[in-house]
């Protein structure tokens, strides 16, 4: 399987690209100098790949790639994983042009999803803190998930998967008393 993923060098998808060792891997990074502003720079290297894993975030860009690559891809048997995040929820945000990047990621991704005539698989991971100071889940643990939703037969469409780490209530007290 040819699986190509933006921000391949770093975080999740450094792990994500560990852990699929076994297929050849299409790194799409500032490091292969492959900038996710150059959208048909991208798409034109994912497009001969089994699997796209929408990782790396700037602005709108992945909301962008998703609908360029569906596009391309629609009618056929393959996968694309967009790193989505819990953040696109009110009050959840690492700031608010994030959370708006995000929640339109996850709302194309929706629309595209129940085409009637698309045989694209659209999987959304909605992941909560990752290797944070705070009680997080680490990136091995996240991308774990995102692998298992990747090896499940192709009948089945995982359209959107969220986890995070449980955090105990008292703790999450403790930090928002700290924060004021």
């Amino acid at each position: 399987m040819k699986i190509a993923i933006t921000g391949h060098t770093n975080g999740l998808g450094e792990e994500l690209a560990k852990q699929l060792f076994a297929h050849e891997i299409v790194g799409l990074s500032r490091s292969t100098n492959t900038t996710i502003k150059n959208t048909s720079d991208i798409v034109s290297k994912v497009v001969g790949c089994d699997v796209f894993i929408n990782n790396a975030s700037v602005d709108f860009q992945q909301a962008h790639l998703l609908q360029e690559v569906f596009n391309k891809w629609k009618d056929t048997n393959k996968t694309i994983i967009n790193i989505c995040s819990r953040s696109k929820y009110p009050n959840l945000s690492k700031g608010y042009l994030y959370s708006a990047s995000k929640a339109a990621l996850s709302h194309i991704a929706n629309n595209l999803r129940f085409l009637s005539d698309k045989k694209c698989r659209i999987i959304d991971i909605n992941v909560g803190l990752l290797d944070s100071e705070l009680p997080s889940l680490s990136f091995r643990e996240a991308a774990e998930i995102i692998v298992w939703c990747l090896n499940q037969p192709e009948h089945i469409e995982i359209g959107e998967i969220s986890f995070w780490h449980k955090t105990p209530y008292n703790l999450i007290s403790k930090m928002k008393d700290e924060l004021k």
